[in-house]
Order: C-alpha cells, then structure tokens, then sequence
C-alpha cells in the first residue's frame, strides 16, 4: 500500500471529498508536521482510513497535537470548521481542552479509552452548546512501535440522550403524580355511617371500625359509639345530636370530638351529617367521619408556636422598648456632651480674657511689694494677690470641668491641700455631717495637678454628703500605699508607690448591681436633674491621667469607701517666692538681653514690660505682629519675642512662624491665656507661657529660650 499513497504529494490522499482536497491543499510547511513529503507512513495510513471512513473520526497528532478530520466528523465542528483543521488541538477546543488533554495522555500512554454519551461544551452554531458523544480513543503507532497520535473516532448522541432524559422526566413526573394521588387517597380516609335516631341502630363501614380500633367485621351499636366518646367531649356531642334532630334546624350535624378506641389510642374524629325527617320526625341520619389527629396535634404544635413566637416577639419589643429607651439616654449625653463642648468654647474665651485681667493684677501686686513697705500696703497688696490667685485656680477649674486645661503636674503636699480646703468643706457639707481628718504623718508628696485634686476631693465629698441624707461622719484619710499585684479591675492602680486619699462616709452604700456602673460617664441614680453623673468618672478619669488608680468599697446600709491612688513625687517642694527672688537677682546680670514684647492690650503690655524692666532686661513695646515684623526687619537688635497668642490680624502663633522662617535663630515665646495646646503644635513646651503666669515661670522660660 504504500507506494500506491505515494503518486505525489498533489495527488494524495485520492479520496476524501473536501477534506481529502483540504489535506491536499494545506500549507502543511507552517505547521510541526512540516511536508507532506516528509510525512512518515503510519501519518499517511491514518488519514487514508479516515478519508475513506463513514464514522466521524478525527486524529490528533504529535506532541502538538495537530487535529486532522475527515468529511463525516466535519458536522460536528459546526463554526470552528474551517479554522481548526491543521491546528494544535488547544487553540481548538480550548474551553474543554483540560478534559480532552486528560485523555490523550492516557491514549499516548498506549491506552484505548472508551467515553459513552460523554458531555462535552462546544462553540458552534454561534455560541457555546452543550453536546453529547460516544467516543473512541485509539492509540496510532508509528515504524518504531511508539504511539504518536490519538485516533478518536465520534458518535454524537445529544439526541438520543436528550430523548431519554426526556423519557426520564416523564416516567418521573408521571410516578410522582401517582404518588400524589395514592397520598391524598390513603390522606382522606373517609369513613362512611348511617344512624336511626328512632331504633338507635347504627351502620359502620370498615373505614370506622378502625378508626374506633374495632376490627372489620366487628358488631357495632349505639352504645359501641357513645361508650368510646371521651367524657370531656360527650356533652359536646350529645348538643350536637340535639340539634340535628331538631326539626326546627337545618338538620347538619358537625362536631369534632375525641374517641378512646378499644386499641387503646386516642384519636380525633371530624364527622358531618344530614338528618333527614318525616312528618317533623328524624329518620334517618347519614354522615361520614375523617380521622382528623395529626391535624389536631399539628395545631397544638401551631398554638404553642404562636404563644412561643408571641413571647418572643413580647421580648424583643421589650428590648427594643429598652433600645429605644437607651438610645434617648445616648442622644441625652450627647446633648449633654454638646452642652458641656458650648460651655468649654465659652469657658475658654471667657478665660482667655480673665487671665490677662489677672495677669495684670498679679505681676503689678508683685512689683509693687518691692516697693511698698509699710505693713498695712504689705497686708492690702496680700490680699489682692490672694483674690487674684483664687480667681486664676477658678478659671483652671473651669476649663477642667469642660475639658479644656491639660493637667498640670507638680508636686503637691496633699495634707496641705485637704487642710487649706477645711473651711470649704465645712460650709458644702452643712451642719448633719461630721468632718473627721486622719492624716498620715509622714505622708509622701503627691505628682498631681494642685487645682485638680481640690475639684477631686470637692467631688467626692459632695457625694458622700449625698449619700447620708439624715446626717452622718465623712472622714478624709491619706495614707502611702505601696501596690505590688496587677491592678484589680479596669480603674485599680498599677504595682507601683502611691500617695493615697481615702474619703468614706456611713451612708447608705451601693447596691451590688450598681456597683460596677459607678464610673459611667452619665450613670447616675439620682433625679433627673440632680446630678449629671460626671462627678465619679471625673475622679478615675483624672486619676488615671495622672498615672493612678481608684478603688471603692461599699456596702448596703453601711457605707462606702473611694480610694484615689496619686504617684508618689521625688521632687522637693519650692517656696515660688523665694524662688522668684533668687532668680531676680541673678537676672540683672542679662541687662544686655533686648526682648521684644507684643501685645495688643495696652495694659498687659505695660504691665510685662514694667515687670521685665524690674529683671533688669531691657525692652521694646509692639502693640501688633505686623509692628514687630517692621522692628527686626528695620535691623533693630533683639534677643528675643515674647508675644501674646491671641492678636487681630495676625496671631502671635502666625508671627511666630513667620519669624521662624525669615530669623531662625530668634527664639519666640508665646504667651496665652487659652489652654488648647494643639494650636501651639508646632512650639516646643518651653516656648509657651500660659497666662497668668509667676515671676518665677516668666523668666525660666526667658532663660531656656534664649539658651
């Protein structure tokens, strides 16, 4: 045969149709497969027998996979035909083409692989469709015995499958339908009776019998009937008689009643009847009765439903109730906070101008007690500078309350601080409560800020009071605590040493459920109106700012017990005064320090530059920053700006930066009266001076500027 495949290559394959023509006349150069002249005789041999088969048969060559078909299997590749003949097989069938190479791997491994009504997605006739084939793989082996191609040849059986799915479904639906039907037959099971209200005698059929657990052919009577009735329903029943067998009625009987069988099930039967008269009388009544358990028991199930389902939803409107009443308590907070945020920015400008008032009062007292010397100035000037200071620890503990002053820590003597609040504390107690002391004598210094702890021990002394409504002992304590455990509970201290406050009272305590709420923003038990239920979390809220604690103890009917847990301070106390007077002495020796004070208020200004002229700096007024910008841009020497914050058109904060980018080697100290520090970010710590300030605070912030 095989010279006879070899005329030439226009000539072969002789047969074949179009694809024969199309083998002929394909490049076949362009592909691995190269000339046909070059092609081995197992490839030639292979594609005679395709070209002359009447099977849809296809070959897949080589490692490439080159796909080769003959006319018949041409039908199947619908719009993939002409552009798949000659070309790797995964160009083709790409969207099966991990399925497909999963077989020919098994074929080029030598193994004939059989596919029965296989499914298979195919673009063509337009899109993808779903196809079905019988298919068989072959092995082709070349002169050498390997295998070298896969030969599949195809049926497709999309149809016939198609038709026996079809079958399928049918012969399903058609024994589905008579299951139905036999359910709703064996459902029904309706028994058939007749009676006659005149001779009482009965007529069961088998149906009956059984639903009153008799046996078919068993003798039923009247009394068999009324016998199995359950008590609690007879009356029921017998009313129901009574009335069909009123000739004034329509004669229906419907009544729905249990029956004690003679099995020993209780069952519940639905039966209807029509009484039929003559002459008035009843004669004969016919009916049919329907064992009706299940659906009884399934309404039980529905009504204990209904009531479960009903109590849940009772339950949930009861959360929601509580929701809702949760959520108006959150929206009252936030007006609250809102409030609280309003009074703050009030509080703050507010205190922005109090503190230049005070500002001015105090540095002018200071200056003059230096001059004055007579006892009786000496006492008024004590006076006024008290009053002033009073007023400057007031506005602190305003913007406190509103959030607005950063705590200012120092070292405290705490049994000064209770001490100097004595009177106070008197008077806000009033007269049914007995203020006791127990100070401890060796009690170390406390790193807190001063005006702080007195709205602490305020706080909780108030609510002590509030606590002993018919009178009773508040005791304040301090105490040295050294805490080794880990903290107990969210607001215990840290291990660590701390200076310790006790306040306890002999007041009606707190209830256990109460307890673990005490420190809630806003929790309170008392009226509405009362109290705003800031007052305890103020306590841990400045507690733990200053790196302490809080714990309280309470018990119902005996009283309770907040310990505030303060560090413990290393730095010994300074007299301010005496401090102030060292320094003034030693800052004579800088009259050669020119600063440049700016100030839009004509008294603070004079007042700062009297009392830097009493330090012995030498000094240059500016009532703006734009004033101050033209002095040291004129080339005027100055060693440094000390200016105010707040200014009209240009802030001392503008002025600042401003100098910082055009001199930056001129040290700026900014002086305010407000306490929102993230406005002054961009300044170091020691170059902000807060209004109003000591003569002591004044010039160690001169001195670390200009160093």
């Amino acid at each position: 045969m095989g010279k006879d495949l070899q005329p030439g290559p226009s000539a072969w394959p002789a047969s074949g149709g179009e694809m024969g023509a199309r083998v002929r006349a394909f490049d076949w150069e362009k592909t691995p497969l190269g000339p046909i002249s070059n092609w081995p005789q197992s490839l030639k041999t292979t594609i005679d027998l395709m070209m002359a088969s009447q099977l849809a048969m296809n070959l897949i060559w080589g490692p490439e996979r080159i796909l080769i078909y003959n006319e018949v299997h041409r039908a199947f590749m619908g719009t993939m035909h002409p552009r798949a003949f000659g070309r790797p097989g995964r160009e083709v069938w790409g969207e099966v083409w991990e399925a497909a190479e999963a077989i020919h791997h098994r074929v080029f491994a030598g193994e004939t692989v059989t596919l029965e009504d296989h499914s298979w997605t195919l673009q063509r006739n337009g899109g993808p469709e779903e196809a079905f084939f019988t298919s068989y793989f072959t092995p082709i082996r070349d002169e050498t015995g390997a295998v070298v191609a896969n030969l599949a040849t195809a049926f497709e059986t999309t149809n016939a499958v198609k038709e026996k799915a079809e079958r399928d479904r049918a012969e399903w639906a058609l024994r589905e339908s008579e299951a139905r039907l036999k359910a709703a037959v064996d459902l029904v099971k309706l028994g058939r009776y007749s009676w006659n209200p005149q001779t009482n005698e009965l007529d069961w059929d088998e149906k009956c019998r059984a639903m009153w657990g008799l046996p078919a052919d068993a003798t039923v009577d009247y009394d068999t009937w009324r016998t199995a009735v359950h008590p609690d329903d007879l009356g029921a029943v017998e009313a129901a008689i009574q009335r069909c067998t009123d000739s004034q009625g329509d004669g229906v009987y419907d009544v729905e009643y249990r029956v004690l069988g003679n099995d020993g099930r209780e069952r519940w039967i639905a039966t209807r009847g029509q009484t039929h008269f003559e002459n008035d009388k009843p004669v004969w009544f016919y009916g049919v009765v329907i064992d009706v358990t299940d659906r009884k028991r399934i309404e039980k199930t529905l009504e204990r439903r209904v009531v479960a389902r009903t109590r849940e939803l009772e339950e949930t409107n009861n959360a929601l109730r509580s929701q809702i009443a949760q959520r108006e308590m959150a929206e009252a907070a936030v007006q609250q906070l809102q409030r609280l945020d309003a009074i703050g920015q009030i509080t703050s400008g507010v205190a922005h101008d109090f503190n230049n008032l005070l500002s001015v009062v105090l540095t002018n007292t200071r200056l003059l007690s230096h001059n004055l010397r007579e006892p009786g100035d000496q006492e008024g000037l004590e006076l006024i500078r008290h009053a002033a200071e009073r007023g400057a620890n007031l506005t602190k503990q305003l913007l406190a309350f509103s959030r607005k002053q950063r705590l200012e820590a120092q070292v405290v003597d705490v049994n000064s601080k209770i001490a100097g609040m004595t009177d106070l504390l008197g008077v806000a107690l009033g007269g049914t409560v007995q203020l006791r002391m127990e100070m401890a004598v060796d009690l170390w210094p406390a790193l807190v800020d001063p005006t702080q702890i007195e709205l602490i021990i305020l706080n909780l002394a108030l609510n002590a009071k509030d606590a002993m409504q018919s009178g009773g002992i508040l005791t304040l304590e301090t105490f040295n605590a050294v805490i080794d455990g880990q903290p107990n509970g969210a607001g215990g201290p840290a291990p660590g040493e701390y200076v310790g406050l006790a306040v306890n009272d002999t007041g009606a305590g707190i209830p256990d459920d109460v307890l673990p709420r005490v420190f809630e923003p806003f929790f309170t038990t008392k009226q509405p109106g009362k109290h705003s239920g800031l007052g305890l979390a103020q306590v841990l809220g400045f507690a733990k700012q200053s790196g302490g604690g809080v714990k309280i103890v309470s018990h119902v009917r005996e009283g309770t017990s907040v310990k505030v847990f303060l560090p413990r301070g290393e730095l010994a106390l300074v007299d301010a005064d005496r401090g102030s007077n060292d320094i003034r002495k030693s800052s004579r020796a800088k009259a050669a320090v020119i600063i440049l004070v700016v100030d839009d208020e004509q008294a603070v200004l004079r007042t700062t530059i009297r009392l830097l002229d009493a330090f012995g700096y030498m000094t240059v007024a500016a009532t703006s920053g734009s004033e101050a910008l033209q002095l040291i841009t004129s080339g005027l020497r100055v060693d440094l700006v000390l200016a105010d914050f707040a200014m009209p058109e240009m802030t001392g904060l503008d002025l600042a930066k401003t100098i910082h980018t055009e001199h930056s080697s001129l040290p700026v100290i900014l002086v305010t009266g407000y306490s929102n520090r993230e406005l002054l970010h961009d300044l170091v710590e020691a170059r902000i001076l807060q209004k109003p300030y000591t003569d002591q605070a004044l010039l160690e912030a001169i001195t670390t500027a200009l160093n």
